[in-house]
């Protein structure tokens, strides 16, 4: 059975000195500053406490501090807040600066639940703000931007300030048209400032919560986020959107506002990085999939014709999901959404077509469960061999499309299955199910090719 730790009883003087720095009190089981300040929370804020009344204010036991505090009990991190801000209050500017991702850390996760000193939070949050925290902002020094504006911004000290305040307005419950609250709202308004480089993280956060600013303060949306998306200063609305990209949802009276810098960000698509790309060709896909007031299909089938090859795999991949997530409507979505974007949307250039977009085309097909076959005659000119047709052939023969429509099914095989390496069991299985229905299909050309491709691999 495990020892239960014991505590030693320190001396004040003995733990004022532990908490300045001294490593000659350890008891022998090695128990470090961070435990004291997870065990004995006020032993360690007294200690921290009478330091600072002769000015003292160690940088190093504070960061632990905190950082015990932050990844504490909610109960713990709650006490902490009630006794410990005041004192981080008095913390001089130069001290905060030194452990700033400590002190906002600290202040975010405590900003989800607060209950008092809502004042000496907005005066930290203040505080950070008026600094110069230039290193790890997702920005080289010079105040240019980085490839990776998200995850540059994640663990900067503005981003957790950013962050505590959202929470702080969160907590009030905000509808629909309550506007933002005065105390807070200046805050916003600051990190709008793109005057500001060092403000970056904050306006990647803010631009992921673009919906709930736009629903609840419309006029200083319009005013002051809304125009970091405009694509006239590249380096800003890339942060911005990608921020938005975070988690995308439509919303009509936004997309409607910000009609113009959303159909022109498919101009810059290889301005963004990384999965953002890819997700901004889904988002312009779903938003064309849907009625979206002020938008025609000339402007949409213009903005997709601006998107790479990369862009169009990644807007035939969000058919697919969308027919997928249709669930048992799938039919009535393809024929109301789908198949008009295909007709009027989709580019025509067979020139995009690789063993990629073959594929994906070929499970949006196949996810048009009983309008398969008018799926599967828009797309057949895109087809072809697939590197790896195993997982498309287990899912036509998972969906029932063989014993449905076993002449299309039989055509989307010999399409996709060529020379490859390996075969499965769902091949045959499709082969056989295609011969019950359809015995006729045995001497299609196609049927044959496949026997002997499955008895030359099976004998292999």
């Amino acid at each position: 059975m495990k020892k239960p730790l014991r505590f030693p009883s320190y001396s004040e003087d003995a733990l004022r000195e532990f908490a300045q720095g001294s490593t000659n009190l350890l008891p022998s089981y090695e128990e470090g500053w961070r435990e004291v300040c997870r065990n004995r929370f006020f032993h360690s804020l007294f200690a921290l406490c009478d330091l600072a009344r002769d000015g003292v204010w160690p940088t190093e036991r504070w960061h632990e501090a905190l950082h015990a505090w932050t990844w504490s009990e909610e109960d713990m991190l709650q006490r902490s807040w009630c006794y410990a801000a005041p004192l981080v209050q008095r913390m001089p500017d130069t001290v905060i600066q030194e452990i700033a991702h400590g002190v906002t850390r600290w202040i975010e996760m405590v900003s989800g639940t607060i209950n008092r000193h809502e004042d000496i939070l907005l005066d930290l949050c203040r505080r950070v703000l008026e600094m110069s925290l230039e290193a790890g902002t997702g920005m080289t020094h010079n105040g240019g931007a980085t490839d990776q504006p998200v995850a540059e911004a994640l663990n900067h000290p503005i981003w957790h300030v950013t962050q505590a305040l959202i929470n702080l307005w969160f907590n009030r419950n905000p509808n629909d048209n309550d506007l933002l609250p005065e105390e807070i709202k200046p805050f916003f308004t600051e990190l709008c400032d793109v005057q500001k480089a060092r403000f970056r993280p904050g306006r990647v956060l803010l631009g992921s919560q673009l919906i709930t600013f736009f629903r609840v303060d419309r006029a200083w949306t319009e005013q002051y986020l809304l125009p970091l998306f405009n694509w006239d200063n590249p380096t800003e609305a890339k942060a911005v959107w990608e921020g938005f990209l975070r988690s995308p949802r439509l919303y009509q009276p936004l997309l409607t506002a910000l009609k113009a810098p959303f159909l022109e960000s498919a101009e810059h698509y290889t301005d963004l990085s990384g999965r953002y790309k890819q997700r901004f060709a889904a988002f312009l896909t779903y938003a064309a999939l849907e009625p979206t007031e002020g938008y025609t299909m000339d402007e949409f089938r213009s903005a997709m014709g601006a998107l790479p090859q990369d862009g169009i795999e990644a807007s035939a991949q969000a058919l697919f999901q969308a027919l997928e997530g249709s669930a048992d409507r799938r039919e009535d979505y393809w024929k109301n959404r789908v198949q008009p974007f295909w007709q009027q949307v989709w580019p025509k250039s067979r020139d995009l077509a690789t063993p990629r977009l073959a594929e994906r085309l070929t499970l949006m097909s196949i996810a048009a469960r009983g309008e398969f076959p008018a799926a599967l005659a828009a797309v057949k000119d895109w087809l072809q061999p697939l590197e790896h047709p195993h997982y498309v052939v287990d899912m036509l023969h998972k969906s029932g499309l063989c014993r449905q429509y076993p002449g299309e099914a039989l055509y989307v095989l010999a399409a996709v299955i060529s020379d490859q390496p390996g075969v499965t069991e769902a091949l045959g299985r499709c082969l056989d199910e295609i011969r019950k229905v359809e015995p006729g299909l045995v001497k299609n050309a196609g049927y044959t090719q496949l026997q002997e491709y499955l008895r030359i691999r099976k004998s292999q």
